[in-house]
């Protein structure tokens, strides 16, 4: 089966780039939103159950900033945390948004789950691309954007199945 690749900046794959909210932290409540730091993004997987909670009815959050389903999520600051990623994997159970030493990244015209897993592939890169003094490093988000090249199959098909997607690079490879 023939297969087409293509190389792109992570910057033209993505619809929106941004970090995190500064909460209002309160105790769980009905109104509360959780909110998803850096305690959260881990193994590249979330943990939830490190969430905190945000007062909603003190302070509205912007419809961009939620959290959503194919979400990307990169740890914004800190030596030992810069650099970490996770992907939101399904639909947050309550209104979920991130603070602001996490960056959210929203993919366009590709496969947001197969971005999701080129980006954590690239974890060990990303977290070299932090910069600052010691204990002050932040994520350069233009870096982020420019410097990491996503490679991914034309077809959306194979895209979503991993499996294909690797007998295509073998086909591609060896050719």
């Amino acid at each position: 089966m023939a297969c087409e690749w293509h190389s792109a900046p992570l910057g033209e794959l993505i619809s929106y780039i941004g970090k995190g909210v500064a909460p209002k932290y309160i105790n769980d409540g009905l109104d509360a939103t959780m909110v998803l730091g850096q305690k959260c993004v881990r193994n590249q997987s979330l943990q939830y159950e490190q969430a905190r909670f945000h007062n909603s009815a003190e302070k509205a959050v912007n419809p961009d900033k939620e959290v959503r389903k194919g979400d990307i999520l990169i740890n914004a600051t800190g030596v030992g945390s810069a650099g970490r990623v996770a992907q939101v994997m399904a639909d947050p159970s309550r209104q979920c948004i991130t603070d602001g030493h996490v960056i959210t990244l929203r993919a366009k015209d590709i496969n947001p789950f197969y971005l999701g897993y080129f980006v954590k592939s690239k974890q060990k890169t990303i977290e070299l691309m932090a910069e600052g003094s010691t204990g002050q490093t932040e994520m350069n988000r233009q870096r982020l954007q420019s410097e990491i090249i996503v490679t991914f199959p034309e077809s959306k098909d194979l895209q979503k199945k991993d499996c294909r997607v690797r007998t295509c690079y073998r086909q591609k490879n060896n050719s």
